[in-house]
């Protein structure tokens, strides 16, 4: 029906009746030079009988309980797949609490790195070290095989989480640039050029 319509609205509705295989052709009445397209609305496969009952057999299909002695393709199964094996992952890291990335990132799957696309390579370096934990700042001692570095201010261990939520010494800093309390909300809500402006405010951006 659509290939005739279309025909038909091109070449003005005269179709010859009897060629075979279906085909109909235009004929006695061949078209100007220089055609002006006519437009004209070509129906889509909505109302067309044929089309509406192979999708109620398709729908039908999925609600049946059971598929016995029918070949399957494998690449309908992938979806499957990788739903199953999604899921496998999503429980190693639920199981993970105290791991420093569940709290920046629960969900297994979940693409953070979009938000810095277009900052440019160091800001995106610098954001993707802060959002994994492991920075020049706080993870240098490894390389220089010393002790684990503690907050100055405060005593405590020198963390990604201590220096952009806990520390009470950036406190009145970070509160111009963000006012958030835990990691997962600050790489979601707060723009990375605030973040960044934040750690040059404090000096330390460049040991990131």
């Amino acid at each position: 029906m659509e290939a005739e319509d279309t025909i038909t609205s091109i070449w003005g509705g005269f179709l010859h009746p009897q060629l075979p295989g279906g085909l109909r052709l235009p004929m006695e009445c061949p078209p100007p030079p220089n055609p002006a397209p006519r437009p004209r609305r070509i129906p889509a496969h909505v109302g067309i009988q044929g089309n509406e009952n192979v999708d109620k057999l398709a729908k039908a299909a999925l609600n049946r309980a059971s598929c016995s002695g029918k070949l399957i393709c494998w690449t309908d199964l992938k979806p499957k797949i990788n739903t199953y094996i999604n899921s496998v992952w999503q429980k190693n890291v639920d199981a993970e609490g105290a791991n420093k990335l569940h709290e920046v990132l629960p969900n297994f799957g979940e693409d953070l790195h979009r938000r810095c696309e277009g900052a440019g390579r160091k800001r995106e370096t610098a954001m993707c070290r802060l959002r994994v934990g492991h920075t020049g700042l706080t993870q240098s001692y490894l390389l220089k095989n010393e002790e684990q570095s503690f907050c100055y201010a405060c005593d405590r261990l020198y963390t990604v989480r201590h220096n952009l939520i806990e520390c009470p010494d950036f406190q009145d800093t970070r509160m111009k640039y963000f006012s958030v309390t835990d990691l997962y909300r600050l790489f979601r809500e707060v723009n990375p050029s605030r973040i960044v402006g934040s750690l040059k405010e404090l000096g330390i951006y460049g040991n990131i």
